[in-house]
């Protein structure tokens, strides 16, 4: 993959607003040129400069779905493995869920979970940044899946029980500011429910940390701070088994107060200086996902020629969503 190219801006923390940085990153996952720096006041960690925001508009639209998984539109594995993680999800948002819910899925991507929560019975709406991957999705499963960015998710007069932000946040470039945006457009006792890299997390080795697309790489307090500016209270905090991944359940209203503490930053630097490759292949990480990443097509092949493969991605969801509903 080429690099990105872009023109960049200069940022303060967009956690805390304090610009006292030291850097902790020059590459992204390829090899490209990426500065990344860790705010000391707070412990965010985050690209700087930062992309504008007309160029991270262009990006999503026409650049982001083909350079992440090198297509326009999912193959049969991809929905596999979409169709996979929306179980997941459900299961993760089950204790939360009213009957019958209004839900705004946004980064719908295929439109798996999507699919999943309109079978479960919920009223769904999916927003999508990429034309090639919206399109797939509502021709594929009937869905409601609009081509838009988080910008345009809201302030269409509806109120939303739950919405979802399953790897978006870390892709924006002012979090705080969605999440407080996007408060207005829930119920009185709405929910969140978002999902981010955790970057203290082990399960990529430490040369594929950083990655262009991914603007911020959140803590559980930095996740728990941004929450906490927006006006939201942590319900829930999780870290996923394997991946090690964030996930928090966010409610509306919040009388806490959330103050930045320097320990944590002091602890992130610590880890990021810690977990280089060199003490990497020294562990076993690297050697268990060779194992799982060979293992994989063998094991995919087998569960999409079970689940239907040839008669396209609705059958492939259908088997799979079918023994969950």
């Amino acid at each position: 993959m080429s690099a990105i190219i872009f023109t960049g801006q200069r940022v303060d923390c967009p956690l805390c607003s304090e610009s006292d940085f030291v850097p902790v990153g020059d590459k992204d996952r390829h090899g490209d040129p990426l500065a990344t720096d860790l705010c000391r006041t707070c412990g965010h960690v985050f690209t700087n400069p930062q992309p504008t925001e007309a160029e991270l508009e262009q990006f999503y639209t026409d650049d982001y779905r083909s350079s992440y998984k090198g297509v326009l539109t999912p193959k049969p594995k991809h929905v596999y493995r979409a169709g996979l993680r929306a179980i997941e999800r459900l299961t993760r948002l089950q204790p939360y869920l009213k009957e019958s819910a209004h839900i705004l899925d946004i980064g719908a991507g295929g439109g798996e979970f999507t699919y999943l929560m309109m079978r479960a019975g919920h009223s769904i709406r999916g927003i999508e940044p990429n034309r090639g991957y919206a399109d797939f999705a509502k021709s594929e499963y009937a869905i409601d899946i609009k081509v838009g960015t988080v910008s345009n998710a809201g302030g269409r007069d509806e109120c939303w029980d739950v919405i979802t932000l399953h790897h978006v946040l870390e892709h924006l470039a002012d979090p705080v500011s969605v999440l407080r945006s996007l408060a207005q457009d829930l119920t009185d006792d709405g929910i969140f429910v978002i999902e981010v890299p955790n970057v203290e997390a082990r399960y990529h080795g430490p040369q594929r940390r950083f990655h262009f697309a991914h603007l911020h790489t959140f803590s559980r307090e930095g996740l728990t701070l941004a929450a906490g500016q927006a006006g939201l209270a942590v319900v829930d905090l999780c870290l996923q088994p394997h991946t090690g991944h964030i996930n928090v359940v966010l409610s509306k209203t919040s009388d806490q107060k959330v103050v930045a503490e320097t320990t944590v930053a002091q602890r992130i630097e610590h880890h990021l200086n810690a977990d280089t490759p060199a003490r990497d292949i020294f562990t076993s990480r690297p050697y268990r996902r060779l194992w799982a990443n060979l293992n994989r097509p063998l094991r995919e092949r087998r569960a999409l020629q079970k689940l239907g493969k040839a008669n396209g991605a609705k059958t492939i969801l259908d088997q799979m969503y079918d023994p969950v509903l």
